[in-house]
C-alpha cells in the first residue's frame, strides 16, 4: 500500500500507527521548510519495517502547494496501472474531492483513502490482512464498567491460584496456568485433563490438573 504523508498538515501526530508498516508498503513524506522534522522513533518505524521510503520537499511556497504535489503523485501512481490502495495522511478535507474522483469518475475506479494517521488509513483501507484485523480488534470500543469487572475477576482468579500453588515449584508459572485455565472454559473434564498433560507434560500436568480440579475448574 502507498502512504502519502502531508507532513505540513499532520506533523508527528500523523505518524501514529507507523509501527504497523511492513515491507510491502511504500511511504512518501511530503514536507516543507515550515515542517521538516519528525521524532526519530517514527522515522525508525519506517526504516525498520522494510517499506520503501521516499521524501518530497516543497520547491516553492504557494497556497496549497503540497496538496497539489500529493494529488499529482496519487495520479502518477494510479497512472502506472497500480490497483491497490493509496492512503493520504492529512486532516485536509480538500482531498475528499480527489477521493470522490477516483471512486466515481475514474475508469476503472481506484481506492484513495484519507486519514489523520497511518492507523486510521489502514483501518479505512480495510485490506483484510493480519494488521488490519489486529487494528480493528484493539481499536474496538469497550464499556469501561464491564471491562473493569472482568479485570477484577481476573485479579481474583490470579490471587486464588497464588494461594493454591503457594509453596510449590509452580508459582513462577501462575500467569501461564491462569491463561491455560481461562482457555479451558466450557471444556469437559476429560478434555481439560488431556490438554493439561499436553501443555505441561505428564508430571507437571498431573500436578497442575489436580490443583485445578481441587479449585473446581
Amino acid at each position: 500500500m502507498y502512504f502519502l504523508v502531508d507532513l505540513e498538515n499532520v506533523h508527528d501526530s500523523g505518524m501514529h500507527g507507523s509501527e504497523y508498516l511492513n515491507s510491502s508498503d511504500h511511504v512518501i513524506i511530503f514536507f516543507s521548510e515550515a515542517a521538516k522534522t519528525l521524532e526519530t522513533r517514527y522515522l525508525d518505524n519506517i526504516k525498520n519495517s522494510g517499506a520503501k521510503f521516499e521524501i518530497c520537499r516543497l520547491k516553492v511556497v504557494r497556497k496549497n502547494a503540497l496538496d497539489f504535489y500529493i494529488v499529482t503523485k496519487a495520479g502518477e501512481i494510479f497512472g502506472t496501472g497500480y490497483t491497490g490502495a493509496v492512503g493520504v495522511i492529512t486532516h485536509d478535507t480538500g482531498f475528499l474531492s480527489a477521493r470522490d474522483y477516483w471512486a466515481d469518475c475514474a475508469d476503472p475506479p481506484r481506492k484513495l483513502v484519507l486519514g489523520e494517521n497511518f492507523e486510521k488509513v489502514l483501518i479505512s483501507a480495510n485490506l483484510g490482512d493480519q494488521r488490519t484485523r489486529l487494528l480493528h480488534t484493539i481499536t474496538k470500543r469497550a464499556d469501561i464498567g464491564n471491562y473493569y469487572s472482568a479485570y477484577q475477576e481476573s485479579q481474583r482468579i490470579f490471587r486464588q491460584l497464588e494461594e493454591l500453588f503457594a509453596g510449590t515449584e509452580y508459582i513462577p508459572r501462575i500467569a501461564e496456568i491462569k491463561e491455560f485455565m481461562e482457555g479451558s472454559k466450557g471444556k469437559s473434564a476429560k478434555v481439560v485433563y488431556l490438554d493439561t498433560l499436553r501443555h505441561f507434560g505428564r508430571k507437571d500436568g498431573l500436578a497442575v490438573y489436580r490443583q485445578l480440579k481441587a479449585m473446581g475448574k
